[in-house]
């Protein structure tokens, strides 16, 4: 098995890569700009780039593997990027051949959700738990399912789409389509798009304030909400409900030992967790609910870089293991 991986993790603002070592150590981190507007083939020029100078940097031999951390849709067994919502132009790219061709080296993608799901068993507060559901909270919402120190992800690679399971027949349209997704009630941009309601309406002088005509964002709305904003409050509020609900099916369906709350938003979780711990109970079956625990992500800003070197290690040996020097 590899002593050490090159992880990148493509995200529609920037790339960043790194050499990743079993013992979750980063060195050598760098990132550049995805201009993912440039399409696909400029931004896999980006990624070849990085991979080539930290392996430069680091004098990683074709021997050291790439794991890659992409937005989804994806299918991790096939090596295809099915779509990326802030990425003009990637239908159906099969990355995973064009990098090893380019690189000659072995190459490894998942999903940034489950991989990060991965990297937090691996490394951070979930390490040598082997149930526990990983939840990014970002701007859109995604993660992964591990059962058994297994990674669920289903016939082709493409299950743990947790921010898109429906609790709301009646909800909000989401952006993959669907209806009442917990993510239409809990992203980043879900968040904003309340905001956006109370200011057009004029329920909050406080996020109008704040903005001071710039973009209304989930950040803004939490400023909002800190500052004492009863309508701010209650956006977060919503979001920490439908969290909360969408858990307690979670839970029911897997009987998790730990919930790990990661990404963007979730560094607003002061505003969530309270409503998020009053409903889950309502909707967790009682003999189930006390068996787990909720948690901030250890990993931070380095999920995605941690993450897809996770995803190496898990590929290589089968199962989370316990990291070793």
């Amino acid at each position: 098995m590899s002593d050490a991986a090159i992880a990148v993790d493509l995200g529609g603002t920037n790339i960043r890569a790194a050499l990743v070592t079993r013992d979750g150590a980063i060195r050598h981190l760098i990132r550049r700009p995805t201009l993912a507007q440039e399409g696909p083939e400029a931004v896999i020029d980006r990624i070849v780039a990085l991979i080539t100078e930290v392996a430069d940097r680091e004098g990683a031999d074709t021997s050291i593997p790439i794991g890659l951390s992409a937005p989804g849709p994806l299918n991790p067994i096939a090596g295809v990027v099915y779509f990326a919502t802030n990425m003009p132009g990637w239908d159906d790219i099969p990355i995973r051949d064009i990098l090893q061709q380019r690189t000659q080296r072995a190459v490894m993608i998942g999903n940034d959700g489950n991989n990060a799901a991965l990297g937090e068993a691996m490394f951070g507060v979930a390490r040598g738990v082997q149930h526990m559901i990983y939840i990014a909270l970002g701007t859109g919402v995604g993660g992964g399912i591990i059962s058994h120190g297994q990674l669920i992800e289903g016939t082709r690679g493409l299950g743990g789409e947790v921010g898109h399971v429906s609790i709301d027949p009646s909800g909000p349209r989401c952006h993959c389509g669907g209806i009442g997704c917990v993510e239409a009630y809990a992203a980043g941009w879900a968040i904003a798009r309340d905001g956006e309601l109370l200011v057009h309406s004029e329920r909050s002088r406080t996020i109008a304030e704040i903005a001071a005509g710039g973009p209304i964002t989930a950040a803004v709305v939490a400023e909002a909400a800190r500052a004492g904003d009863p309508a701010a409050r209650a956006v977060y509020e919503r979001a920490g409900r439908a969290l909360g609900v969408g858990l307690a099916g979670f839970v029911n369906l897997f009987n998790p030992e730990m919930i790990v709350l990661g990404g963007g938003v979730a560094e607003s979780a002061d505003l969530l967790l309270d409503a998020l711990r009053e409903t889950l109970p309502r909707y967790a079956m009682a003999q189930i609910y006390p068996d787990v625990r909720i948690e901030r992500s250890a990993l931070g800003a380095h999920t995605g870089i941690v993450g897809a070197a996770a995803r190496v290690f898990y590929t290589e040996s089968g199962n989370l293991g316990a990291p070793s020097a």
